[in-house]
């Protein structure tokens, strides 16, 4: 689907005007020429799969406005130093949440996590790297299953490591959200992740050790959560 009228026409049957004003507005700026097919849906987002000006594919989340869980963003939110002033109204929360993504996209990749890199956002519509061969979109770790379980969780644990250094922590860390592609992992959904001073970071960290641990325990591999938040945060978690 091609810039235009057209575009907008065919469109609005499925996006509400205002997201399609957000994809028209990143067209006009040539981070996008057209939208394919879904890619993934999740609670408060679907993924769509997209061709950029150049011909390179990219991929653009779309924050839903509609039925987004709004009390479960604002818990990832609040608290959150780098974002103090949050509306209470659903649009607003979900503009936050988009560049809230964007912002934990770009500090994950400087701390040496690989991530999408993230290449645009304009309120509820972010634009980021395609991952995958082709066309084909790379699956997550949960759909594949397990190919080398010691080499996953090593990654899934340097990853809660290097996030926390950087003053982040994910607070969705599980298979569901890895990609597998090729023999590269790739950590997604970064909308959640909150900073080290957020009240509840510390209970998101040990959840993430938590799920990294039972992930490892069904494929073999032993990890104590205690042990790893007590390695990397140097503090117990009694």
């Amino acid at each position: 689907m091609r810039k235009g009228e057209e575009f907008r026409k065919v469109w609005e049957r499925v996006f509400s005007p205002y997201t399609v004003d957000n994809i028209m507005w990143l067209m006009r700026r040539y981070y996008l020429d057209g939208l394919e097919g879904c890619i993934s849906t999740g609670k408060e987002a679907d993924v769509y799969s997209a061709i950029a000006p150049g011909g390179e594919r990219v991929a653009v989340k779309i924050y839903r406005i509609e039925t987004s869980y709004f009390k479960d963003m604002a818990a990832y939110i609040e608290g959150d130093p780098r974002f103090e002033r949050v509306k209470r109204d659903k649009r607003a929360l979900v503009e936050m949440w988009g560049r809230k993504e964007f912002k934990n996209l770009l500090e994950a990749s400087a701390a040496g996590v690989r991530v999408p890199e993230p290449i645009a956002n304009r309120k509820n519509v972010l634009v980021m790297e395609f991952i995958g061969k082709g066309d084909e979109p790379a699956p997550t770790l949960h759909d594949t299953g397990p190919i080398d379980p010691e080499k996953e969780v090593r990654i899934m644990l340097e990853w809660s490591e290097k996030l926390y250094n950087a003053s982040l922590v994910h607070a969705d860390l599980n298979e569901f959200n890895v990609l597998v592609n090729g023999e590269e992992l790739v950590l997604i959904d970064m909308g959640q992740a909150v900073s080290v001073k957020h009240p509840r970071a510390k209970e998101f960290l040990l959840r993430d050790l938590e799920n990294i641990s039972k992930y490892g325990e069904k494929n073999g591999v032993k990890v104590n959560p205690l042990e790893e938040y007590e390695r990397i945060t140097g503090e117990s978690a009694g």
